[in-house]
């Protein structure tokens, strides 16, 4: 057991294998009550805690990821983070992962995020964060939606404290990397575009992160209003027990939108947030990396029978989604391949959703941009190169990630390929930025890909496409 030395207080740690790792470590104590409350700096009382989550329900992506969000112990009151770095380690630069879930799951204490090798060998600091989620997250008392932005008041909290404490562990305040995965590139986006933000990043890490608007305000109100019907009453809201408030965000779901449970439009998420020629102009951080996997989508559309995917379903989907169908169809055409309706419609809802995002952002970033797709492929039926399948290549090491269903059957040895050029180009990014053969470049636009045999350079034939109704998606 080792003990480090913070500016307020002292925290243990645990070394292993020349990592320090310090876990259950609070950013941030409740006002009033942790389901609905602001939280403050911790100024007394407990500040270290064993490994926890906020509530939440299984994901629907654990058919992916397995089961490990499942073994930590749940609790209102879990605004904790987990710092790891190198033993000795001056100066370094650090990664803020903000992990995602859908604004529903997730947890930065998640062994998934346990990463000695990745830590030790790329000389990085890593903090994995946790952050209200679901209904605590998203909703509150009052109706009043700024109540729907506290994760990004809690992660503002936790950035603070990185600013304030980073140094004890060995990292540099000033080369922050605000980084996450889905949700949680959402949030970053999010936190990296806001003014208020300037100063506390240095670079923005988007992984996987979805085309998502906030909520409109009176969208927003009738999610809210399901919930107090499912739970029973505004005062239920606030004092149902935590299994019967998980309870009611399931069954209000049934009948809402897509992802109810997320920011509504507001000061720190404005309605333009998903308008990328806008948003993106106000980046503040340095440099921005872009990450995607070709076939993102695979990991919500494979659920349903392959079978009952037509041709017809994929030409419908791309009239109603893209400003130029026929110039979207020809280049999902362009793969050289003969996919069947089902890997069509994956393909077409990724290049929606995820990858022309990505070169949006990147178009428009007011700084060095790049953008990087991976290309391995999963060896799990129709699984493909899935959301979420970026992370065990940078943060797990085998043992962590050994009961995710989609790293069965994987080759070691490509696996191990991946996991080198997918670290290094992370790597590369945290300690320097983008470097300027790889910058995007709109006039001359090309993107990096990523597989087992290596990284390669090649033409962003996608840019130039858009969907419809952009605000909206």
């Amino acid at each position: 057991m080792l003990v480090i030395p913070t500016p307020r207080w002292a925290v243990r740690a645990h070394l292993h294998a020349g990592v320090i790792d310090a876990r259950g470590v609070r950013y941030g104590t409740p006002r009033t009550d942790p389901r609905f409350g602001e939280i403050d700096a911790i100024s007394s009382g407990e500040v270290q805690t064993p490994p926890i989550a906020f509530p939440q329900t299984p994901g629907v992506l654990d058919n992916l990821l397995g089961p490990a969000l499942s073994e930590l112990v749940q609790q209102e009151d879990a605004f904790t983070l987990r710092v790891q770095a190198p033993a000795g380690a001056d100066g370094l630069p650090v990664v803020f992962f903000i992990p995602g879930g859908g604004f529903t799951t997730g947890s930065g204490e998640s062994r998934w995020y346990e990463s000695t090798t990745f830590v030790r060998d790329a000389r990085i600091v890593l903090v994995t964060v946790n952050y209200r989620l679901g209904v605590s997250g998203h909703f509150g008392p009052i109706g009043d939606p700024a109540e729907s932005t506290k994760p990004v008041r809690d992660l503002q909290a936790a950035l603070e404290w990185v600013r304030e404490n980073i140094s004890a562990f060995g990292g540099d305040p000033g080369s922050i990397t605000i980084a996450g995965d889905s949700a949680g590139a959402w949030y970053a986006y999010a936190l990296s575009t806001d003014p208020r933000m300037r100063g506390l990043a240095a670079r923005t890490l988007l992984i996987s992160m979805p085309r998502l608007a906030p909520l409109p305000v009176d969208i927003w109100l009738r999610h809210r209003a399901a919930i107090i019907d499912a739970v029973g009453s505004e005062t239920a809201l606030l004092s149902a027990p935590v299994g019967a408030l998980l309870a009611a965000q399931g069954s209000a779901r049934a009948g809402l939108q897509a992802f109810p449970y997320m920011p509504a439009e507001s000061q720190e998420t404005p309605s333009d947030l998903a308008r990328y020629a806008s948003s993106a102009q106000r980046i503040h951080t340095d440099a921005v990396l872009l990450i995607t996997t070709a076939e993102e989508s695979a990991g919500f559309l494979r659920s349903q029978p392959r079978a009952d995917y037509s041709k017809a379903d994929v030409d419908r989907f791309i009239d109603r989604t893209f400003t130029d169908p026929a110039a979207a169809a020809a280049r999902l055409e362009s793969c050289g391949d003969d996919p069947d309706a089902y890997l069509r419609i994956v393909r077409a809802a990724t290049l929606a959703h995820f990858r022309i995002p990505a070169l949006e952002i990147a178009a428009h970033a007011p700084v060095p941009a790049q953008v990087v797709r991976l290309d391995h492929r999963s060896k799990l039926e129709a699984a493909y190169a899935p959301h979420c399948f970026v992370l065990p290549f940078i943060f797990g090491d085998t043992a962590q990630w050994h009961d995710a269903p989609m790293l069965e059957g994987a080759s070691m040895s490509e696996s191990a390929r991946v996991t080198v050029a997918m670290r290094k180009l992370v790597t590369d990014f945290v300690h320097r930025g983008v470097a300027k053969p790889d910058r995007f470049d709109c006039l001359a636009p090309q993107t990096l890909s990523l597989d087992a045999e290596g990284i390669r350079l090649e033409p962003a034939l996608e840019a130039g496409l858009s969907v419809r109704d952009a605000d909206s998606k």
